[in-house]
Parts: structure tokens; C-alpha cells; sequence
């Protein structure tokens, strides 16, 4: 295979970077700002009273950019049989997420934060557009997925996929102009929302380029659009950490996301050199691709974390979580409380502790904590070893990182059983059993979004009361512990 020369040695200095891509990110600012502008004055659907997802649909309609890059970079990896087994996964999980966002946008999907179908005949066409494009491109990454692809379907996706962008990138831009609005979304938060989404492509285009480089399908035109994207994806993302008012982007909104930034930068800082000896002139090979495909996960792990901020910290944030957690927990959770062991589990225990009195029920959750300090003890292990314990477990990893933890409670507070270790025993003075069992059949409670440092990801806590299905009398509650990305 050929090297690709470069005719300017590329340095890593902010000046360097800001003369080289400064014009590009102007452009870019202008160009969705103009968009917005342009689609934000006729049809908006505002109501002071009614969520609308407007954050949900901006932050989704962009991702659907990032998939159009995972999914080209997935089918590249797998014809080329780089790492096979991980582009198979990623090729799946690109395919089922734009199926799902695409049928949330045109249709509308509470968990997915989108409460209601869309009614905007503009942007219907535009979501109808990209389907269009997309479908062909599904077809052949099913193909490639069942084993019966061939090159032919890699390079339809290969070739169709630049179209694939620029139509997303159109999507979003509609769907930031009908969706800005001062009650849930003003125009400045969804122009830097379209910015760090953005990120999360550029990190996914980057693999793309660079698997067509190392497998030759690749040319200088390829070679260029890397160098472009390493170099935009460091000015853009200093641009969201220290502010860039000239293309829109304020300063981060609180200390939180500042620092969600200045984590991804770091992430970046320690493994953008996967690409110095390609941009040197080198042809990279199958483990350069596969480092800067873990690299590009990582980065789009902290820039999820970052949006997730953003998303919390502006206008609209009760909304944008409480939506489709509600609907989650509804459509969902609420499902795992039919199961009889459960239902027998909690009323055995609520006959066992009937005689309690407040400072036994105290004195049991001094145990559970000594025992936690411990590492461990006969207390916790009881539970935990209990077999309704071990069905959580089951029904937790089956969400693949959705469900986080989830434990139940009897009359009192109680734990009657879970799937991780809790640090406490008694919940009876915590919101999650007061505010459900407490209220009576069918009461939901949301808690507010928390960073949970043993997954890394940001969650916060639907608490179901639960009802003896022959009776109709609360017995007890349950927590569930639900990864927020998952739902923005």
C-alpha cells in the first residue's frame, strides 16, 4: 500500500491548530447557527405547560451524525476482519440505535425522551429523507451481520455513508431551529449541544478514516479529512472548555461540565499520538485501527457525560430525564414486580419483622453498615445470596449498563433482596420509600441525577411502590438505578 505524504509537518501547538481550522469552525458555527435561525421562526409548538423533548429530539437528531460514522467505521473493521467480533457488535448496536432514533423522531417514544409524534410537516420530510438514504445502507449492514455480506455491501455503506451525513447534519439543524425555545431550550444551548455531539462524530470519523487507510480503500482525500478531524476535534473541544462566542459557544454553564471537559481533554491528550505516525506518512495497520477505535469509545464516553451535564444544567432539565425515565420505568421496570418469588419474598419478611420496633429496625442497619466496613458479613451475605437476589442480577444484566442496581423493600424500609451491595440496610428515612410506599399503590419517585462513581456514568433512581397483585394492598417499594445517557 501506498504512504501518504504530508507536505507540512503537522505540530500540536493552539496557534498551529487555530490557523489551520479556525476558519472551519467559524464556518461550522455559522452554518448552524443560520440554520437555526432560519427554521426557528414559523411552526414552533411551545407550551409552557408541556414538555415537549425538545432537548431529547436536538440531542438525538445529532446523533444520528455519529452514527452515520460509527455504523461506516463497524462495516469497514468487519469486511476487513479487524478485530471482527467488536466491529459485529458495533456494526448491531449503529444499526438498532438509528432505527430507534429515526422511529422516535417521526413517531415519538417517551423513553426515549420524546413524548409525543412529530407534527411538523418540514421536518417530517426531513426525517422521511433520511430514512431513505438510510434503508440501503441498512439492508446491507443486515447482510454483513448475518454472514452473508459481501465487499459489494461494505462499500454501498462506504460510498453512501458521506450522503448519510450531510443529510443528519440537515436533520439536526431542523430540529434545533423547532426546538429552541426559552422554555426548554434556547437557541445559544442548542447551538453548543450540536457542537459537543459533534465531537462525539469527529471521534467515530477518525476510525472510519483511518480503517479505510490501513485496508487501502482510502485515498489522499481520506488522508486530508483525518488530519481535518484530528485537527478540529482538539480546537472544537477547547472551544466548548474555555468558551468561543465567535461561532456561539459560551463558556461552560457550571463547574461540572468544565470539568467533564477538561476529563475528555485529557482522554484526548493522552491518545491522540495513535494517529501521529499516519499523519507522518505512515500506512497504519489493523492495531492502529483498533487503538483508535478504543479511543474514539472513550472520548465519546466523556463527551456523553459532558452532554449529559449540559443537558441538566440549562433550561428544561427537569424534563429531559424525569420524561423518559417515567416512561421506562412504566413500560418496563414495572413488568419485573409481577414475578410471585418476589411478591412472597416481601410478604414473608414483612411477617418476620412485623414485631420490630424502631430501634431494632435501627440497630439492623448499624449491622448491615459495620458489616459493609468489613467487606462483608452475615447479614449481607443472607441477602444477597437470596434467590430473588440472584433473579435481579439476571434481569439487571439483561439491560446491558441500563439498570445499574435495583433492590426491594418491605413495610418498614427494609431490604428484602438486591443485586448489589447497598450501604445501607434501612431506606424507611430516604425519599425513595417514603414517597412510594408511603403514598400508596401505583406512586412513582424520581430522583435527581447523580454521578455514580463505580460505573463512570451519570444515573438517577426510579422507586416503584409494589402492590400484592391479589390484594391490591402495598406491601413494599422498589429502587432501580438507571443510567441516564442511556436515556438522553
Amino acid at each position: 500500500m501506498s504512504q501518504y505524504t504530508v507536505t507540512t509537518p503537522k505540530t500540536r501547538t493552539a496557534t498551529r491548530l487555530v490557523a489551520t481550522t479556525c476558519t472551519a469552525l467559524l464556518a461550522l458555527g455559522t452554518a448552524v447557527g443560520a440554520n437555526v435561525t432560519s427554521a426557528a421562526a414559523d411552526e414552533q409548538f411551545v407550551d409552557s405547560a408541556l414538555y415537549d423533548g425538545g432537548k431529547a429530539r436536538v440531542n438525538r437528531s445529532a446523533e444520528l451524525r455519529t452514527l452515520a460514522e460509527a455504523n461506516a467505521s463497524a462495516s469497514c473493521r468487519l469486511d476487513a476482519d479487524i478485530g471482527p467480533d467488536t466491529a459485529k457488535s458495533d456494526l448491531l448496536l449503529a444499526r438498532d440505535n438509528f432505527d430507534a432514533i429515526i422511529a422516535g423522531l417521526r413517531n415519538g417514544d417517551p423513553a426515549l425522551g420524546m413524548p409525543t409524534p412529530e407534527t411538523r410537516a418540514r421536518t417530517l420530510r426531513q426525517i422521511s429523507a433520511t430514512a431513505d438514504i438510510w434503508m440501503p445502507m441498512e439492508d446491507a449492514a443486515n447482510r454483513m451481520l448475518n454472514g452473508t455480506g459481501s465487499a459489494q455491501d461494505a462499500a454501498l455503506i462506504n460510498q453512501s455513508y458521506s450522503d448519510l451525513s450531510e443529510q443528519t447534519t440537515v436533520l439536526a439543524a431542523e430540529v434545533s431551529g423547532q426546538y429552541s425555545n426559552p422554555i426548554e431550550l434556547l437557541q445559544s444551548d442548542a447551538t453548543v449541544l450540536n457542537f459537543a455531539v459533534r465531537q462525539r462524530e469527529l471521534a467515530f470519523r477518525m476510525t472510519r478514516a483511518l480503517c479505510e487507510l490501513a485496508t487501502g480503500t482510502g485515498d489522499d482525500e481520506t488522508f486530508e479529512e483525518l488530519k481535518g478531524s484530528v485537527e478540529l476535534f482538539e480546537l472544537s473541544l477547547v472551544a466548548l472548555r474555555d468558551g468561543f462566542p465567535e461561532v456561539g459557544i459560551q463558556p461552560p454553564p457550571n463547574d461540572a461540565v468544565k470539568n467533564s471537559l477538561i476529563q475528555t481533554y485529557d482522554v484526548w491528550q493522552s491518545g491522540q499520538s495513535i494517529f501521529d505516525d499516519t499523519l507522518a506518512g505512515q500506512t497504519p495497520d489493523a492495531e492502529d485501527v483498533i487503538a483508535s477505535v478504543a479511543l474514539a469509545k472513550d472520548l465519546s464516553v466523556e463527551m456523553q457525560n459532558a452532554i449529559t451535564l449540559y443537558l441538566i444544567a440549562t433550561p428544561g432539565q427537569e424534563g429531559v430525564y424525569r420524561v423518559p425515565l417515567e416512561a421506562y420505568a412504566d413500560s418496563e421496570l414495572s413488568t419485573w414486580l409481577d414475578n410471585p418469588e418476589l411478591i412472597a419474598a416481601i410478604k414473608a419478611q414483612n411477617a418476620r419483622h412485623a414485631g420490630l420496633s424502631e430501634d431494632e429496625v435501627i440497630a439492623l442497619d448499624q449491622q448491615w453498615r459495620a458489616e459493609a466496613g468489613d467487606g462483608g458479613g452475615p447479614l449481607i451475605s443472607e441477602l444477597l445470596e437470596h434467590p430473588v437476589s440472584a433473579w435481579l442480577r439476571g434481569q439487571q444484566n439483561a439491560t446491558a449498563g441500563f439498570v445499574t442496581e435495583v433492590f426491594i423493600m418491605d413495610d418498614k424500609g427494609l431490604n428484602v433482596a438486591q443485586s448489589v451491595e447497598t450501604s445501607d440496610y434501612w431506606q424507611g428515612d430516604e425519599a425513595k420509600w417514603q414517597e412510594t410506599y408511603l403514598v400508596g399503590p401505583d406512586a412513582l419517585h424520581i430522583s435527581e441525577v447523580e454521578f455514580d462513581d463505580s460505573t463512570g456514568f451519570y444515573q438517577s433512581q426510579a422507586s416503584i411502590s409494589i402492590k400484592d397483585p391479589a390484594t391490591g394492598e402495598v406491601i413494599g417499594a422498589v429502587t432501580f438505578g438507571v443510567n441516564v445517557q442511556n436515556l438522553m
